[in-house]
């Protein structure tokens, strides 16, 4: 088994436009807690969850990021696009293992004889070439979250 997941994160964004620029993206698989997929208005991403906490009381040296008396996590948020270069939303996808938590599902399953295992989309719709389209990752997002 491969210690961690790769994402290829593929939009037309530079890294001299910063913020969230086409690049690889490697998570450790023993952070990762759980995997859900999310649609919201034809968006669809996959949540990973990873373990541990983030966050401090108040009064903490290192200051606080949520509310005191309670815990925060980590969060990745990986967008979906069918576009290697522009966010375009796939069409619903019908085949629950092309949904994108699967694709990472099988890449921490995976046995690729390296240290990395790519999470590798397919098509969405029905997923059926050439009527369908290949998914990409197009962004991925960490973030903290207290209501875990």
């Amino acid at each position: 088994m491969a210690k961690f997941v790769k994402f290829k994160i593929s939009n037309g964004t530079t890294l001299a436009a910063g913020g969230n620029y086409a690049r690889d993206v490697l998570v450790n698989i023993d952070d990762i807690e759980n995997v859900a997929d999310a649609v919201n208005g034809g968006v669809y991403t996959a949540i990973v969850t990873l373990k541990g906490i983030v966050g401090l009381e108040a009064g903490h040296a290192n200051g606080a990021t949520v509310p005191a008396g309670t815990i925060g996590g980590r969060i990745l948020t990986l967008t979906v696009s069918t576009s290697a270069t522009a966010a375009v939303n796939p069409t619903a996808i019908t085949v629950s293992g092309n949904m994108p938590s699967q694709a990472i599902m099988r890449a921490m399953t995976a046995n690729p004889g390296g240290v990395a295992a790519s999470a590798q989309l397919g098509l969405d719709g029905g997923g059926v070439r050439p009527a369908d389209d290949q998914m990409y990752w197009s962004s991925a997002v960490f973030s903290s979250d207290n209501t875990l």
